[in-house]
C-alpha cells in the first residue's frame, strides 16, 4: 500500500521554507535527495509515501527536531506556501467548513486517495482512518495531522484540537461550534480583522502581479510584432527565389529548345551567303561577254557554271529555305507554347476555363527537354480527352514544379513517366520517377512549407507547398507514394466538373 500512494511536493516545499526561515543551509537536503532540486520546490511534483518520508526522517536528524512533521505542518498554515490553496482557505466562514469535504481537501496532496478516508462527521468534529499505520511514515502523518488541526487559524480561531487513537488507526479532530462564524449577521459580530487584512493583502499583491503581467504581455506583444515582421520578409523572400528558380527552369528549357533550329537556320544563313556570292559572280561573269558578242562563248559560260557548282546552288536552295522554314516554324511553336507558363504566377485576373491538361502536360515536358538530354528517357500515356476547369498557368506551375524535382531525382539514366486518365469524373494525372526515392519519415512532410531534402541554396522548400495550395484551390489533392532507392509517384486528382458554388 505505501508504495502506490504518491504525496504533492507542497510538503517538502514548506520543510524547505521552515529550515530557511530557522536558518539552516538548504544544501544538505539537497545533496541527500535521489532526484532534481526543483521537485522539492515545486508544489505540482509528487513523491512517494516512502520516499517523502525518508526525506524527512533525514532532515529531522539533521535539524534534531524529532517531531519535524508536526511542526512544519503547524507553521505550514502561516508560511502560505500552497499557492492557490492559501487563497480558498482564507475565504472558508468557519471552522467546520474546513472539514465538511476532507477527500477534496486530501486531493491536493494524496493520491490515491488511500492514506485518510473519512468514517465519521459530525457537527463539530471528524473521524478519520487510515489503511496504512502511522509508524510507517510518522512525519507524513504527524504533518497532516497538524494541518489539520491548524486550519482554522487562517480566519484567525483558535485551533481544533486532535487525537490518534493508535489502537484503531484513527485520527479525531474535534472544534468549538460556539465559535462565532464569520459574515454573520448576529449583533455585535464583526469581520474577523486577520482575514481583511489578508484580503487586502493578497488583493494589492494580486493587482502588482497583474500590472506586471500586462507589461510582460505588452512586451511580448512588441517582440511578437518584430519576428512576425521577420518572418513575413523571409516568407517574401523565399517566395521571391522560388519565382526566380521558376523563371531560370524556363530560361534554360527555352534556350535549349530555340537552340536547335536556331542552329541549323545560321548553317543555312553561312551556305545562302557562300551560294550568293556564287551566283553573284556568275552573273557578273555572264553579263561582261554579253555586252561584248564577239566574246561570247558558251563553253567557257558551261565552264563557270560548273566551276561555281550553279547547279548544285539551284537545286539546294529550294531545300534549305523550306529547313530554314520548318526551323521558324518550329521556334514559333515553343515560344507560343513557353509563354503561357512564363505568365506571373500571381495573376490574379486569370480566368477559369476548361483546358486541355495533355496540352499543358507537353508544354510543361519542353521546358525540361535540355535537362533530360538522353539519360532521361520520358514515356506518356495521355488517355484524358475531357477538358478540365482550371486556372491554366497556375495548373501549370503545378506540374512544372512535379517534373523538376522529378528531374533532380533521377542522377545518371532513368525514366519519367506521365500519365493522364479520368477515373470516376475525376482527372488523373501521375508523374512517375525511377528516381533516389525518399524515405518514408520524410514524406509526411514534403508539403511543409521551407522543408526541402536539398542542399543549402539549391532549394527553396516551397516548391511542393505552393503546387498544394494551387491544386487545393482547384477541390482537388496531391497523393505522393516513395519509396527509399525506388522512386517517386505524385499523383495530382482534379474534379473535371467545377462543383456548384466553387469560383
Amino acid at each position: 500500500m505505501i508504495t502506490t500512494i504518491q504525496i504533492s511536493c507542497k510538503l517538502t516545499n514548506s520543510l524547505l521554507i521552515h529550515l530557511d526561515k530557522i536558518g539552516l543551509p538548504l544544501n544538505w537536503v539537497f545533496n541527500s535527495f535521489e532526484g532534481p532540486e526543483e521537485f522539492l520546490r515545486d508544489p505540482h511534483f509528487w513523491l512517494s509515501l516512502s520516499e517523502m518520508e525518508k526525506t524527512f526522517e533525514r532532515v529531522s536528524r539533521f535539524a534534531n527536531d524529532p517531531s519535524l512533521g508536526r511542526t512544519v505542518g503547524t507553521l505550514s498554515v502561516d508560511y502560505q506556501t500552497w499557492g492557490a490553496l492559501d487563497s480558498v482557505f482564507k475565504l472558508m466562514p468557519e471552522r467546520g467548513s474546513y472539514y465538511n469535504n476532507l477527500a477534496k481537501f486530501f486531493s491536493y496532496f494524496v493520491t490515491p486517495l488511500d492514506l485518510f478516508k473519512e468514517i465519521e462527521l459530525g457537527p463539530t468534529f471528524v473521524r478519520l482512518n487510515s489503511p496504512v499505520q502511522r509508524q510507517e511514515a510518522p512525519h507524513v502523518f504527524d504533518f497532516f495531522r497538524a494541518v489539520l488541526e491548524n486550519l482554522p487559524r487562517y480566519t484567525g480561531h483558535l485551533t481544533s484540537q486532535s487525537e490518534w487513537i493508535e489502537a484503531r488507526n484513527e485520527l479525531f479532530i474535534n472544534w468549538d461550534s460556539a465559535q462565532p462564524s464569520l459574515f454573520t449577521e448576529e449583533p455585535g459580530h464583526v469581520l474577523n480583522p486577520k482575514l481583511i487584512k489578508n484580503l487586502t493583502t493578497m488583493l494589492e499583491e494580486n493587482e502588482k502581479a497583474l500590472e506586471a503581467k500586462n507589461r510582460e504581455v505588452v512586451q511580448l506583444k512588441s517582440e511578437l510584432e518584430k519576428v512576425r515582421g521577420l518572418l513575413q520578409t523571409e516568407v517574401q523572400e523565399k517566395i521571391y527565389a522560388e519565382k526566380m528558380s521558376g523563371i531560370a527552369q524556363l530560361a534554360a528549357g527555352v534556350a535549349h529548345e530555340i537552340n536547335n533550329p536556331l542552329s541549323f537556320i545560321m548553317s543555312n544563313l553561312g551556305r545562302f551567303q557562300d551560294y550568293f556570292l556564287r551566283l553573284q559572280t556568275y552573273i557578273r561573269d555572264i553579263q561582261s561577254v554579253i555586252s561584248k558578242p564577239l566574246l561570247y562563248d558558251s563553253v567557257q559560260i558551261a565552264e563557270w557554271r560548273k566551276r561555281l557548282d550553279i547547279d548544285f546552288i539551284l537545286t539546294e536552295t529550294p531545300t534549305m529555305l523550306k529547313e530554314s522554314g520548318e526551323g521558324l516554324k518550329r521556334v514559333k511553336e515553343i515560344v507560343k507554347d513557353l509563354s503561357s507558363l512564363a505568365r506571373p504566377a500571381d495573376d490574379r485576373s486569370e480566368p477559369k476555363t476548361a483546358t486541355d491538361l495533355n496540352g499543358i502536360l507537353e508544354s510543361s515536358l519542353k521546358v525540361f527537354h535540355g535537362k533530360m538530354t538522353e539519360r532521361i528517357r520520358v514515356q506518356k500515356k495521355l488517355g484524358l480527352k475531357t477538358p478540365v476547369q482550371v486556372f491554366p498557368v497556375r495548373i501549370s506551375q503545378v506540374f512544372i514544379n512535379l517534373l523538376s524535382n522529378a528531374v533532380q531525382a533521377i542522377q545518371g539514366n532513368g525514366i519519367i513517366e506521365v500519365i493522364s486518365e479520368e477515373r470516376d469524373g475525376q482527372a488523373i494525372i501521375e508523374i512517375v520517377d525511377n528516381g533516389m526515392g525518399m524515405d518514408s519519415s520524410i514524406v509526411p512532410r514534403i508539403f511543409t512549407p521551407f522543408f526541402t531534402t536539398k542542399e543549402v541554396g539549391q532549394g527553396s522548400g516551397l516548391g511542393l507547398s505552393i503546387a498544394q495550395s494551387i491544386v487545393e484551390m482547384h477541390k482537388g489533392r496531391i497523393d505522393v507514394i516513395s519509396e527509399k532507392g525506388r522512386g517517386s509517384r505524385f499523383v495530382v486528382t482534379l474534379p473535371i466538373k467545377e462543383m456548384r458554388g466553387q469560383a
